[in-house]
């Protein structure tokens, strides 16, 4: 393995703040917190304030909000602990893909790229920015992966228990990642390593195990995730027409370029290592095909696993430039096409309305915070510390100014957060507001929301 040279570190050191200004970049323009931040932030206030057993009632796993809780025990705004805690794991996946290409790869150079591809790939750097639990499953499977290859091909089994440890957090984090112990057990049984694969097993059967048998007493039946319910599996026939979707999600995950860097980068990888990311990724579509969606969010935590394949595909790129532009920096040309193929794409288009129903939050919450307010959203009641009431789910079987009136009486509905979408699914709602002037109003060109008060 080579020592970096001093360029090489100069490189390391740019790649790493180059990234880091990035995706400060990314934090400091989110419009709002992201829907399912919502309940991450709600999980994580309530592990900083002591009260676990609340905090697990939630559906969604409980790693990322604990990591999140301790960096709320130090930053008072939740949100924003949430996105310092995704940014500080995001740049960590940097060093940590530095140091583990170094041993896949051979070279300190190539593993200079990996740290610069994964310092300027989009959907890393858009969800190192983000609430949401994106960026330390990253983390935590990428180091699964490159450990478990350690051990795998080394014959050690250190390696192994750390990658099986840092498996059981990443299903802590994300509950879909346990189905990577099979293809692991399986590579280890062919090889007869029976007491390898129960070392793998271990840390799950101690951890993940506990936290199964706490979703046996919370949901009464045996389950590995409380969102198990709400995305059930299709059949069969259903999971062939999701092979597909899936496969394409997956595709643009990567980001075109980098994919194609991959094609190149196949046949000069290491053969094992290929045939460990392929068999992972085959084992990853057909899981997310069992069930009833997937986006690009599910296969972000592939990225720099394939990009360690990219880089073999760059240097195969400049290999064949260089032989017709000898004179040339190819190297610095290809620098530059990645970070103008990619910056612009690490900033996710704003949802029309959303930054809306946050300044209608904040204003609540600087005048009336703690209200139940009904909305199609939940961002404002979260902003304004208050109880947010799902309009549209509570009218969807009845959808009347009677049941309207129920609901607001029911729930004690204090504010009501009317936009275009309420609009064109409650129409007569708009009749009955013409009559009132709302408490505060946004609009552009796209999107409104008014604030209307009900008592």
């Amino acid at each position: 393995m080579s020592t970096p040279t001093r360029a090489e570190r100069l490189c390391l050191a740019a790649a790493v703040c180059a990234g880091l200004f990035l995706r400060l970049l990314v934090l400091v323009n989110a419009p709002a917190i992201e829907l399912d931040g919502i309940s991450y932030a709600t999980m994580a206030e309530e592990f900083a304030h002591g009260h676990f057993g609340r905090a697990l009632h939630s559906v969604f796993p409980p790693l990322y909000p604990l990591v999140t809780g301790l960096f709320h025990l130090a930053i008072p705004d939740v949100e924003l602990a949430g996105r310092l805690s995704s940014l500080a794991v995001g740049m960590v996946l940097i060093y940590v893909s530095f140091r583990f290409a170094k041993r896949v790869l051979g070279r300190t150079d190539k593993a200079v790229w990996l740290a610069f591809l994964v310092a300027f790939q989009p959907y890393l750097v858009r969800y190192s920015g983000q609430v949401l639990s994106e960026s330390l499953a990253t983390l935590l499977f990428t180091v699964t992966v490159l450990a478990f290859y350690q051990g795998w091909q080394e014959g050690r089994r250190s390696p192994l228990v750390i990658s099986g440890f840092c498996l059981a957090l990443t299903y802590l984090t994300r509950p879909e990642y346990l189905v990577f112990y099979a293809p692991f057990i399986l590579l280890l049984g062919m090889r007869r390593r029976i007491l390898d694969s129960l070392l793998v097993l271990l840390p799950f059967i101690a951890l993940g195990s506990l936290y199964i048998c706490y979703l046996r007493l919370q949901t009464g039946v045996w389950t590995v995730s409380g969102k198990a319910s709400l995305s059930p599996f299709v059949a069969v026939g259903a999971f062939f027409g999701n092979v597909p979707l899936v496969a394409y999600e997956f595709f643009i995950a990567l980001f075109p370029l980098f994919f194609l860097f991959a094609i190149f980068g196949f046949r000069r990888v290491a053969a094992p290592y290929g045939r460990l990311v392929l068999l992972l990724v085959i084992f990853h579509v057909a899981s997310l095909s069992f069930v009833s969606h997937a986006t690009r969010r599910y296969s972000v935590e592939f990225v720099p696993l394939c990009m360690i394949i990219s880089v073999e595909g760059i240097y195969a790129v400049s290999g064949y430039l260089r032989r017709f532009f000898p004179r040339y920096p190819v190297s610095l040309a290809l620098v530059a096409v990645i970070v103008c193929s990619t910056v612009f794409q690490s900033f996710a288009p704003p949802h029309p309305g959303r930054g809306f129903h946050k300044s209608a939050g904040l204003f609540l919450l600087k005048h009336d915070p703690g209200s139940v307010v009904a909305a199609r959203l939940p961002l404002a009641a979260f902003y304004e510390k208050g109880r947010s009431v799902d309009l549209l789910s509570e009218m969807s079987g009845e959808r009347n100014m009677a049941r309207f009136r129920s609901i607001v009486s029911e729930k004690r509905v204090k504010y009501l957060i009317f936009d275009e979408e309420m609009e064109k699914e409650l129409p007569f709602l708009s009749d009955y507001l013409s009559k009132y002037v709302p408490v505060c109003a946004f609009r552009d060109k796209d999107a409104f929301v008014r604030v209307y008060g009900l008592s």
